[in-house]
C-alpha cells in the first residue's frame, strides 16, 4: 500500500474524479492517508502535508480534482 500522498493521488485521481466526496474520502482513508475536502469557493490553508490528499468538489459535492498535500 502506498502511503505517499503525491504518488497515491497520481495513481488514483482518475478513479476518484466523479465520485461523491464521501465515497472518495473513504478511499483515501482506506489507503492510510488523511483526506481534506475543499468545496467550491472555499478557502483552505496552503501548508503541505505529505500524508494528505485534498479532494476538490463542485456544488453538487462531486470530486472534480485530486491534489496531494
Amino acid at each position: 500500500m502506498t502511503t505517499d500522498a503525491a504518488v497515491w493521488a497520481a495513481e488514483h485521481s482518475a478513479a476518484l474524479v466523479g465520485l461523491p466526496s464521501g465515497a472518495a474520502e473513504q478511499e483515501v482513508v482506506d489507503a492510510g492517508l488523511r483526506a481534506r475536502i475543499a468545496g467550491p469557493d472555499e478557502m483552505i490553508t496552503l501548508e503541505f502535508r505529505p500524508d494528505r490528499v485534498t479532494l476538490v468538489t463542485d456544488r453538487d459535492d462531486i470530486v472534480t480534482e485530486v491534489r496531494p498535500g
